[in-house]
């Protein structure tokens, strides 16, 4: 069982948790900043003690289904946002790996025209769906 802290002695002894099969780390860079209620499931998780480690929970987004992981991890931030060497009680966020960089998790950096778009598109698909069935009852009766 890992002990956690900070320093360089327990950094040593930190189990390293290989990435789940199936899955690739979230990458912040591709991906986009991890959404806030993302991480404050995650953070919710890891805080709870009595989740175990390697403990996994799905997490839906828009377009792509996240897996939140307890694990240990070598690093922290500390109060200041400075990186802290140790063994940690973190959560690993990861999407599945067949996933294209950024694709499903970050919105079009243009000006928003592409989500305009498709909500248009569900909005009328919707209504007509709804209008259908109307239409449907009342021809029924």
């Amino acid at each position: 069982m890992a002990q956690f802290g900070a320093g360089s002695q327990l950094a040593a002894q930190c189990p390293i948790a290989p990435v789940p099969e199936g899955w690739r780390a979230w990458l912040p860079e591709a991906d986009g900043p991890v959404p806030d209620a993302l991480a404050q499931r995650a953070k919710a998780i890891v805080d709870d003690q009595s989740v175990p480690l390697g403990a996994t929970e799905s997490y839906p987004l828009p377009g792509v289904v996240t897996l939140i992981r307890v694990e240990p991890r070598v690093w922290a931030r500390d109060e200041k946002g400075d990186l802290v060497q140790g063994c940690f009680r973190a959560a690993g966020i990861y999407i599945p790996s067949g996933t294209p960089e950024g694709a499903g998790v970050t919105p079009p950096s243009s000006s928003g025209s592409g989500w305009d778009r498709a909500i248009a598109i569900l909005t009328v698909a919707s209504l007509a769906v709804g209008t259908a069935a109307t239409l449907h009852s009342w021809s029924s009766t």
